[in-house]
């Protein structure tokens, strides 16, 4: 009995070192950072020639490749935490927040917009992507308090804004207990 119990409990501590070994190892299937970017490119590439298959009628909505969306987006996430320095990581975030808000996962694709700006805050699309987080909180999430930080960020960080953008945000910022629906359609009467 006590051999048998012996032989379990090591069982059970090779099956937990083995484990904590996989944790450290997320890129297991890829040779590098080159072999996930190829990976991941091809990837885009079908992506991409869906999307264009939907626009000329080719393809219906219906036939959308989830199973390619849920690895892009498990790649990029791959990517971000084993190649942090990696000049292709911000632009892979951004394309997770794209993605998360094309599947109408509005909350994730946010907070991908916060890892985004928080690891590189000098992320070359960073007034699209405020701009983006900002609408989406508006329009889908409808907190204002993150609608307030994004805008105000913009604002702020990002000085070459053109004075109409600059307007609409500083005219949105004024009325922003209005909820954006309503905001858009009285828009006109709101001075």
């Amino acid at each position: 009995m006590k051999l048998i119990s012996f032989v379990f409990l090591s069982l059970i501590v090779l099956i937990s070192c083995t484990r904590k070994n996989d944790v450290h190892q997320p890129h297991i299937g890829y040779t590098g950072a080159d072999s996930l970017k190829n990976c991941i490119l091809l990837k885009e590439k079908t992506l991409k020639n869906y999307y264009q298959d939907l626009m000329t009628g080719d393809k219906s909505i219906d036939t959308l490749p989830n199973q390619l969306i849920n690895s892009l987006l498990k790649e990029y996430q791959i990517f971000y935490k084993t190649y942090p320095k990696d000049t292709l990581t911000p632009y892979y975030l951004d394309k997770i927040h794209q993605l998360f808000t094309q599947e109408k996962q509005y909350t994730y694709a946010v907070d991908w917009v916060d890892t985004l700006l928080h690891n590189y805050p000098s992320y070359r699309n960073k007034s699209i992507v405020l701009y983006s987080a900002a609408t989406t909180s508006d329009l889908y999430l409808m907190d204002t308090n993150r609608v307030k930080r994004y805008y105000q960020r913009i604002l702020i960080e990002c000085p070459k804004l053109k004075i109409e953008v600059k307007n609409q945000i500083t005219h949105r910022l004024k009325y922003l207990k209005i909820p954006y629906l309503e905001y858009v359609s009285k828009k006109q009467g709101v001075k």
